[in-house]
């Protein structure tokens, strides 16, 4: 082995060391580590001449997904706004094979890439009950709200979700190496305080998805008997402690979500998920308007303001006409960059014309907003960074009042469940894609268990519960949740390779 050769492998040894870190730190270093650790792979393939990639049948099944986007994309009204996203989609393919390459030079480098994966779940878990105590992290950053924790990720509402999606694999690489006790020991405990921390964070959905996974693992390995009894009948006092001697952790997880699964209407009529169903409401239209195809990958965002989509949530608000505003989303408090204005001061804007690009900090995603006013520009205010709901435009309504009582448009950036997002987007023949690999998935879990290692058993939960349907999510397409989700797909594949090997 050459020293160039070495060096290539112990620099991709400690990019994939670190990628736990870089999804704390933030998207954009996490793709820099990433596109390196492809690139390296790409590179040694060409270089040996073995594609060996090309005839694995998850490789396939994916790549066919990725044609199926593209040409679904060339048929978009959103062609340029969407085309890097989803030409890019490549990389989340080929990142699960650059891990492997890696894992499969050497059977120590899946023992460091674990000893650093732990401590980092350590680090930020015991960051994540210092702000739960004191009100801020180690770095000083403060709750957001008073019943939610976010730790590192700071105005980033996402420390649920970043441990629960690691979750699985955690489980799957403490049983890998169950036989080395002291490690066992120490990985199980912190384990335990991860998972009671997913719980405190808030973040419902991130605690039902990692419940949900840590029962079928119980029910599925075979390893562990004793201890897993003990860390689930703890886990569960544990939380049950939590909710009857804290009232904010009882109002988040108990009163808010009674009140975002039920709410009366000004008519007094009950409304179930209020907060979703209008934007579910708003893909059926456009699934319906396209069965087959849907509108176009990452879609819903420019799609949700035709006419014939939109859909209201209940209740109405004053509206001040004489200005326009960015988007408020209340989590989101980084910086906004606007990017380009497509109108001036004098001109006159209807409602639904295009009048600006934005992007959030630390975001590539472009994103358009659309007027939902109309009037003659009197100021555009420049500034170098916005917030959420800042003011951009001050007009002079033509035809409307000054203020109004209006219902408010359904609209985000997506609908908040996988599956809709897809039937809204790629329609019928992209939801079959994903929702029949959930299927698969069922039914490798339920009849081929016996097939599999402990530890892929619980790395096959996790793809699981990262497409189990009956839950709210995020954007389908973003990278961030894209990475995250591929992440142990690589660990999956070396953990097979041994197994054939072993035959």
């Amino acid at each position: 082995m050459t020293f160039l050769k070495l060096k290539k492998i112990n620099f991709s040894l400690i990019l994939l060391s670190l990628l736990p870190v870089a999804f704390v730190i933030g998207p954009l270093i996490v793709e820099i580590f990433i596109n390196i650790l492809i690139l390296i792979f790409l590179y040694n393939c060409v270089k040996n001449n073995n594609f060996y990639f090309f005839k694995n049948r998850i490789f396939i099944f994916f790549f066919l997904f990725y044609l199926f986007l593209i040409i679904n994309l060339l048929f978009s009204d959103f062609f340029l706004e969407s085309a890097l996203n989803v030409f890019s989609y490549i990389r989340f393919i080929l990142f699960p094979f650059a891990i492997f390459e890696i894992l499969q030079k050497n059977k120590k480098n899946l023992k460091l890439v674990f000893l650093i994966l732990l401590v980092t779940i350590f680090v930020v878990v015991l960051d994540g009950y210092y702000q739960f105590t004191f009100d801020k992290n180690f770095f000083g950053y403060e709750k957001y709200r008073v019943d939610r924790i976010s730790g590192f990720f700071d105005d980033d509402l996402i420390l649920g979700s970043y441990l629960s999606r690691l979750l699985p694999l955690f489980i799957a690489l403490i049983i890998f190496f169950k036989n080395d006790k002291k490690l066992s020991l120490i990985s199980l405990l912190v384990f335990f305080i991860t998972y009671i921390l997913i719980f405190l964070t808030g973040e419902r959905a991130s605690f039902l998805m990692a419940s949900l996974a840590l029962l079928i693992i119980v029910i599925q390995i075979r390893v562990f008997f004793y201890p897993k009894m003990v860390i689930l009948i703890a886990s569960v006092s544990v939380v049950m402690l939590f909710i009857f001697f804290n009232p904010i952790v009882f109002d988040r997880h108990f009163s808010q979500y009674k009140n975002q699964v039920v709410s009366q209407s000004q008519s007094s009529e009950n409304i179930i998920l209020p907060y979703y169903m209008p934007m579910f409401k708003t893909s059926l239209k456009m699934f319906n308007d396209n069965k087959l195809f849907g509108q176009g990958p990452k879609s819903y965002r420019y799609s949700c303001h035709k006419e014939k989509f939109i859909t209201y949530f209940p209740g109405s608000k004053k509206v001040d006409n004489t200005r326009i505003r960015l988007p408020e989303i209340w989590k989101k408090k980084d910086s906004m960059v606007i990017l380009k204005f497509f109108v001036r001061e004098g001109d006159i804007i209807e409602k639904g014309d295009k009048i600006l690009t934005f992007k959030y900090s630390g975001d590539d995603d472009l994103t358009v907003l659309f007027s939902n006013k109309e009037g003659k520009i009197d100021k555009i205010i420049n500034k170098i960074r916005y917030i959420s709901g800042d003011i951009v435009m001050q007009i002079t309504p033509q035809y409307s009042p000054k203020t109004v009582l209006l219902k408010i448009n359904a609209c985000n950036t997506h609908p908040h469940n996988f599956y809709i997002q897809l039937l809204a987007e790629v329609g019928f023949v992209g939801f079959i894609f994903i929702f029949g690999l959930f299927i698969y998935l069922l039914y490798l879990l339920v009849t081929k268990k016996k097939t599999f290692s402990d530890s892929e058993i619980c790395i096959l939960v996790g793809f699981f519960i990262t497409l189990w349907p009956l839950t709210t999510n995020g954007n389908f397409f973003n990278n961030w949740i894209n990475l995250i989700s591929f992440y142990p797909l690589g660990f999956l594949l070396y953990m097979l390779s041994i197994k054939n090997k072993e035959r």
